[in-house]
């Protein structure tokens, strides 16, 4: 017989569901059912994956929601048509919308004004005055539902269901109540129960589920479990047959208000793109761009696409007049289109990039196009979408957040009762081994093998991994669209104000065929439209992006120093190691720097041959002129997604579309696996072309490595014009570079200390925190030579007093008592400022400051004494010796301009051999030595084979550590657990690039994290 569940939970219900969409579905198909609705509480979150599990397995998907009633008992809704879909999200929305994040209910009312298009199924009895008007309203779309999972009480449910379905005169319908895909998932059941109670699963009792029912079940199972009642079950089938909404049939427009008048968007996009040719090629348009040009904006007409970079033109034209620095990046660097709009700054005709990664008529899919905008002031742009389209019309895409790892193994341990500690130990050596954990190692960690809980709870938290735990915001994707967005996908509120975001994360969208752009937010952007402010205000120089100096040879005598501290995208220990190898003379060498250190590149063994060709100490050959075409500008060596594409089309023949589904597949999380799919038609492709198998083969391994993340060309240009300028800016005008990193923490990969004491080496002099001197922000003195720090800089000093600071300054207030009065200021800031040394232009010391500050009346703001001296007790205070004072400066502003650390702990340093950073330059290669320093960067990549990368800093510079696996392992507690470290081994010098590669790390004297005698 035929049989439909029509009251199915996923894990998408959050905490009520056990299991995923797709294993939902693929029992469905097993268990031979006509059909299946995924019915979760107020959302439609997994109905992608359902859709997308349901037509590789052949089983039809009805879309439908529980919703949550104010004012009645739950109900489930089943889209019939297109107008059911549109009202079904519309419903779900408004539920949400009007509740605050996690939350749901909409009056019974607002049901019945959008039930066009939807049947309703009651799936569990409630009074007849309940429910009697919501029935009217659904004119034979109404029906009640019955459930029998053979506990207690079935017999009495179905008792009222079958009375109130004769009262409304509705059908009974059948179903199961689905909460498990297999009965074996129940004990998972039982801990999300525990997990949204917060109670232990021993203590849970009537919230539990009473036996394992709830599962999916074949048409025969239930056949037998409705033997009495079989015209219930057949109108479950019947029901089904009644809905034909699909997700292929979702309509998507972009939108399109605000076009000129009589001019479609396909030709206002192509006068927006002569205008900017134009401006890009004030000399004429190159033949090449002209007919790229053509072909895009051709390719875009017939995909119907033309609103979309309308839509993102819009966009950078607000953020350019607001000020706002911005710049495109991604597979939207392939585009002519895009240049021509200023969406992006790389030329792609220029740079042979490859469109077909952008846009291809083959794929027809929507366009991906990254826009990247000053951190601080991104809001501004992603609130302007929202008033320009309305919320209605514009959401962000969300990001659905998974139980993984750790947390798994605590909530469910949590939920089984073991106790904290347990928890703890288990998450710990969990975190090493996973979750097959040997008993020797639960031994190790105090836990018993034997315990049974502790078992249960790794088998479950196994399963937990991956299930859904709360919806977050993606980090800058946005959905707009020309019809209500609210009907297309359900929208709700998130957790920061201003924001709402709809229920289907990015791959959800690009299944269905939704548009979104990228607004993301980058901290160098803000950090380089601050600088272009301090040049201006100081130097008289305009400067932008577009403007900065292109190929300074001082720029590129100072990157292959690796003098990049500071510096966009280059400045991490593995760049700096490989700048002074690479030695790059030219923007495309950035480009090829950037992209060298990822995975991809080194674990697809890519990195050293490239490095011995690029110095001549390994030849290039390339087996055809047109496999030249492709590898000549990375000599034969496939750095860049887009050669991978372009090697699958010329040498193995592959077509453009079929090229990008490599593409995709090299950018999937299971690329590894999946990869492999593409082995044999990559290789027999190459070789019946003419190419050796053996080349072939290592063609595809190279392959393998962007299995483990590797760049697009286009995406690695647009990052090294931002590396490029910050560069430059560094080199030619540091104080107003460092000045505006600072006023654009937190961001980059250095703390303030760094990026200060490397200003100071070069030349920059700094100047502390003053009250009587420091704005908010760190600005520059003498004509831009000099850097002084801001109030900003003061830990525990709110922005808004120590702006009513600044402004009190320009008063010029004679004493502690001015400064409070006139700054309004709380005691407690005051302190803060008094500690770091800021008041000492006033009162002299520090501790003279805070007796001063203590010997003032009340600071509330009405109190008649405000600020005035209650005590004109004259006191001789001593001062803080240097020790307690650079002590003082690290706790308050997190640096110190009167001595580094290291200076006081030289003298126990030297006592135990150790030489300086800068003396590592003396040191021969291969002889030992011992370097010691504060902890500045600890790396342990997964490409590393187990190798911690250790930079430590002291008052000459930076050195830089390897430690092997098993002394990583001997000393990790040190490493992890102090701030000042010593390292002794042997120093290994490879041109310019020096590393001690370390025998032993210790922490300095002993001390962790404080200075001796402290």
């Amino acid at each position: 017989m035929d049989y439909a569940e029509l009251v199915c939970r996923s894990n998408f219900s959050f905490l009520r569901g056990a299991s995923h969409p797709e294993e939902l579905v693929a029992t469905a198909a097993r268990l031979g059912l006509r059909a299946l609705a995924l019915t979760d509480a107020d959302g439609l979150y997994g109905v992608v994956k359902a859709h997308l599990a349901a037509k590789e397995h052949g089983v039809r998907l009805i879309l439908g929601a529980e919703l949550t009633l104010e004012d009645g008992p739950p109900v489930v809704v089943y889209a019939a048509d297109g107008t059911g879909y549109s009202n079904l999200c519309a419903l779900v929305s408004q539920s949400r919308m009007t509740h605050p994040k996690g939350e749901a209910g909409l009056p019974w009312r607002a049901v019945a004004d959008r039930s066009a298009g939807l049947l309703a199924l009651l799936p569990q009895p409630a009074p007849f005055e309940q429910v009697a008007s919501l029935a009217e309203s659904f004119p034979e779309r109404f029906h009640v539902g019955v459930c029998r999972t053979l506990s207690a009480g079935d017999a009495e449910r179905e008792a009222r269901a079958e009375r109130l379905a004769l009262e409304l005169g509705v059908p009974l319908v059948a179903h199961n109540d689905v909460h498990t895909h297999h009965r074996r998932r129940q004990a998972l059941q039982d801990v999300l129960v525990s997990i949204r109670h917060g109670t232990p699963v021993d203590q849970a009792g009537t919230r539990l589920l009473p036996n394992a029912e709830r599962t999916l079940k074949s048409p025969r199972d239930m056949a037998r479990l409705f033997a009495d009642r079989p015209a219930a079950l057949a109108r479950a089938a019947e029901l089904a047959s009644r809905c034909h909404a699909s997700l292929d049939d979702l309509h998507y427009r972009f939108p399109e208000e605000g076009l000129p008048a009589g001019r479609t968007a396909d030709a206002h996009l192509r006068v927006l793109t002569s205008e900017g040719l134009r401006f890009r090629y004030p000399e004429g348009v190159p033949p090449a761009v002209v007919k790229q040009i053509e072909h895009e904006l051709k390719l875009i007409a017939a995909l119907d696409f033309a609103g979309y970079f309308l839509a993102l033109w819009d966009i950078v034209r607000f953020a350019r007049a607001r000020g706002i620095l911005c710049q495109g990046r991604g597979s939207a660097a392939n585009s002519a289109v895009c240049y021509a709009l200023q969406i992006t700054a790389i030329d792609p005709v220029r740079m042979g990039l490859l469109f077909e990664r952008f846009l291809s008529m083959e794929r027809k899919e929507p366009p991906d196009i990254d826009v990247d905008f000053e951190h601080e002031r991104r809001e501004e742009v992603l609130q302007y979408v929202y008033e320009k389209h309305g919320r209605r019309h514009a959401g962000m895409v969300c990001e659905v957040i998974c139980y993984r790892g750790r947390l798994a193994l605590r909530e469910t341990g949590k939920a089984l009762g073991l106790s904290l500690d347990q928890v703890d130990r288990l998450s710990k050596v969990s975190a090493s081994n996973g979750f097959d954990v040997t008993p020797d190692v639960l031994r190790e960690a105090g836990l018993s093998a034997e315990d049974g809980r502790v078992q249960k709870t790794l088998a479950l938290a196994m399963e937990l991994e991956g299930f859904p735990r709360h919806l977050s915001i993606h980090v800058g994707g946005f959905v707009m669209t020309r019809e209500p967005l609210t009907e297309l996908v359900p929208v709700e509120n998130a957790a920061m104000p201003g924001r709402t975001v709809i229920q289907w994360e990015k791959d959800d969208i690009n299944a269905v065929g939704l548009l979104k752009v990228d607004l993301l937010a980058l901290g160098m952007l803000t950090a380089l439209s601050k600088c272009f402010a301090l040049i201006r205000e100081h130097h008289g120089r305009e400067l932008s992006l577009a403007t900065v100096p292109a190929e300074d040879p001082k720029v590129y005598d100072m990157l292959c120093e690796a003098d990049t501290v500071g510096v966009f995208q280059i400045e991490s220990r593995a760049q700096m190691n490989m700048l002074p190898r690479l030695r790059p003379r030219t923007f495309y060498d950035l480009v090829v720097e950037i992209a060298l250190i990822r995975p991809g590149p080194i674990v697809g063994n890519m990195v050293h041959p490239f490095l011995r060709r690029r110095h001549g100490q390994e030849q290039v050959a390339y087996p055809s002129e047109a496999v030249k075409e492709i590898l000549g500008k990375t000599l034969g060596v496939p750095l860049f997604q887009e050669q991978a594409m372009k090697l699958a089309m010329v040498a193995a023949g592959f077509t453009a579309g079929e090229a990008d589904g490599l593409r995709r597949v090299l950018s999937h999380k299971r690329a590894e696996s999946m990869l492999l799919q593409y082995r044999g038609r990559f290789v027999e492709g190459c070789v019946s072309r003419g190419y050796t198998r053996k080349q072939a083969e290592e063609w595809f391994d190279n392959f393998r490595g962007f299995a483990h993340y590797g760049f697009p060309e286009s995406h690695s240009a647009s990052f090294a014009l931002i590396a490029y300028a910050s560069s430059w800016l560094k080199c030619h005008y540091p104080a107003a570079f460092t000045a505006a990193l600072l006023n654009s923490q937190p961001m980059g990969f250095y703390a303030p200390h760094t990026l200060v004491a490397d200003a100071q080496r070069h030349g920059v002099v700094v100047r502390p925190v003053d009250v009587r001197h420091s704005s908010w922000d760190c600005t520059l003195e003498e004509g831009g030579a000099a850097l002084r720090l801001g109030l900003r800089m003061v830990k525990g000093l709110g922005e808004p007093a120590g702006r009513r600071v600044a402004t009190a300054r320009r008063e010029g207030f004679r004493d502690v008592g001015d400064l409070a009065r006139w700054s309004r200021a709380p005691r407690h800031e005051l302190t803060r400022l008094a500690l770091a040394g800021a008041l000492s232009s006033l009162c002299g010391s520090r501790r003279q400051a805070l007796w001063e500050l203590q010997a003032l009346g009340p600071l509330d703001a009405d109190d008649l004494f405000f600020g005035m001296a209650m005590d004109g007790t004259a006191v001789e205070l001593p001062s803080m010796d240097v020790l307690e004072r650079v002590v003082a400066d690290y706790d308050t502003v997190g640096l110190s301009l009167e001595k580094h650390p290291l200076e006081l702990l030289r003298p126990v340093l030297k006592q135990q051999g150790a030489v300086t950073a800068e003396g590592l330059k003396k040191v021969a290669h291969g002889r030992r030595v011992a370097v010691g320093g504060m902890l500045i960067c600890r790396q342990r990549p997964p490409t590393a084979k187990g190798i911690c990368f250790i930079s430590l800093e002291d008052e000459t510079g930076i050195a830089n550590l390897v430690v092997p696996p098993d002394v990583y392992e001997r000393c990790r507690k040190d490493i992890h657990g102090a701030l000042f470290l010593v390292g002794e081994g042997v120093l290994e010098r490879s041109g310019k690039v020096t590393n001690v590669k370390s025998s032993r790390v210790a922490s300095l004297h002993g001390q962790r994290g404080t200075l001796p005698g402290r």
